[in-house]
């Protein structure tokens, strides 16, 4: 009745700059953005047979002006610091997402926050899992600190947020 065809039967389909190009675009469009290293990887994974258009059909779209790694990063940036998120926890997810260290110090460098602002941020996080008292328990002031230091921030400031009292003692 009907033939049945399998995936041995189908015909390849033929891997050209056009493709690969659309491909990119079509991903950009219904996802979002991405880095130009993942969107490599990821043109790379689906046309691992014939890779010779990849690079230039990126090379295209960064030239465009659809794919701008430090437009992306500069954003992306400014979303994780309105989170409780410190400075080395951000640098960390812009590193997995494949952009450079170059742009990575650029955009967290860029960032108009002080100090007092993480540790303001930092405060907030350590009252939320552990209360506003100064934490005097050894072992309950390491899991703190340890929280807060996987939450991006620095020892210092995860040791004053950890120490810290409304009465002005720091």
């Amino acid at each position: 009745m009907y033939k049945k065809t399998s995936k041995k039967e189908a015909k390849p389909q033929v891997i050209s700059y056009d493709r690969v190009k659309s491909y990119m675009i079509w991903m950009i469009e219904r996802y979002g953005d991405y880095s130009a290293k993942t969107l490599l990887q990821k043109a790379n994974m689906l046309f691992k047979d014939d890779t010779q258009f990849n690079e230039p059909a990126l090379n295209y779209l960064i030239e465009h002006d659809i794919i701008n790694d430090f437009r992306y990063a500069t954003r992306l940036t400014t979303s994780l610091s309105e989170k409780n998120i410190g400075p080395n926890k951000i640098k960390e997810k812009l590193y997995v997402k494949g952009f450079a260290s170059k742009i990575i110090n650029d955009c967290v460098g860029a960032l108009e926050t002080s100090e007092d602002d993480y540790f303001a941020k930092a405060l907030s996080l350590k009252i939320r899992k552990f209360g506003e008292e100064p934490i005097d328990d050894m072992k309950l002031k390491q899991k703190a600190l340890r929280h807060l230091i996987s939450k991006g921030f620095t020892y210092s400031i995860a040791d004053k947020a950890v120490k810290f009292s409304e009465q002005g003692d720091k």
